[in-house]
């Protein structure tokens, strides 16, 4: 009888250690194959636990819109950086030279404007008519007179040049990049005296304290999440640390795998990175 016993003891440790070995494969499983769902075993029917990534909720990529040599780059990735501080420059000089070009241009165009506004005026007045006196003139004679003298023409010439002018002004305030808020750069892909790319990223400016991490649940573990619940996040690299995070955003799709993508806003991202893998915890009252 104490021989059955014994038995029965063996035979109910294996069982438990062959439990225990099924959870470990599954829960690898889990981590490594992206058609499993994300969502990870209940901890101690204590906690939810899933993996997720911290993402920038407010950035901005900066271009240069036109082609012209970089001539200075003042920034580094990493470097913090206020709203309006000078990210890079274009070269200047032909810049602003181009501005006096359409300057110039305008100026000459306004002289031909008024030497054709007195020839206007000499053919109204062979036509019988006072130019002085608008409404006493009829419209064809006007606008014959307008052909004739190329008064029309030269206006057209005027606002053509001040639509060019104020292109050229347009090229040199953007030709300066600047911060759009407070925040870090990030992904700086150029350098002084490179010939800028229209639409070429210059860099990435992450905005200060607008972090959150983005996670996905399964459908059966969504009715723990609402809006405003509050979950620990801890990066994967460090797990001595911990920050907390309200859930701001819950998409309402199911996905291939039976999972729903949550959004949590991180308070605190003092030693946080925009991509930084992060297990998502969340304490289940019983």
């Amino acid at each position: 009888m104490a021989m059955a016993v014994m038995m029965m003891n063996c035979g109910g440790d294996n069982t438990k250690d062959a439990d225990s070995s099924n959870d470990s494969v599954l829960i690898l499983d889990a981590a490594v194959n992206d058609s499993v769902p994300m969502s990870l075993p209940v901890v101690g029917n204590r906690q939810l636990q899933t993996i997720g990534k911290v993402v920038a909720e407010r950035y901005a990529d900066l271009a240069f819109e036109t082609a012209l040599p970089i001539e200075q780059v003042l920034v580094r990735n990493g470097q913090q950086v206020r709203c309006g501080q000078v990210i890079a420059k274009l070269d200047q000089f032909k810049l602003r030279n181009a501005i006096q070009q359409q300057e110039r241009a305008i100026e000459q165009v306004q002289l031909q404007i008024e030497q054709a506004r007195l020839e206007m005026q000499d053919v109204i007045i062979s036509q019988g008519y006072d130019p002085d006196k608008d409404a006493s003139i009829p419209d064809d004679v006007r606008h014959n007179a307008d052909v004739k003298s190329g008064y029309a023409l030269t206006k057209n010439q005027l606002a053509s040049a001040q639509i060019q002018l104020a292109a050229a002004r347009h090229e040199l305030r953007t030709g300066v990049l600047t911060a759009p808020f407070d925040g870090v750069i990030a992904n700086v892909s150029v350098q002084a005296h490179q010939l800028a790319q229209v639409g070429q990223i210059v860099c990435r400016v992450i905005a200060s304290g607008d972090m959150a991490v983005e996670f996905r649940v399964m459908e059966a573990d969504l009715a723990h999440y609402q809006i405003g619940t509050a979950v620990t996040v801890v990066p994967v690299a460090d797990k001595s640390q911990r920050f907390e995070a309200t859930v701001s955003q819950i998409n309402p799709i199911v996905d291939e795998q039976g999972a729903v993508t949550i959004r949590a806003h991180l308070t605190d991202v003092s030693t946080l990175f925009d991509g930084m893998n992060v297990e998502v915890i969340l304490e289940v009252k019983s």
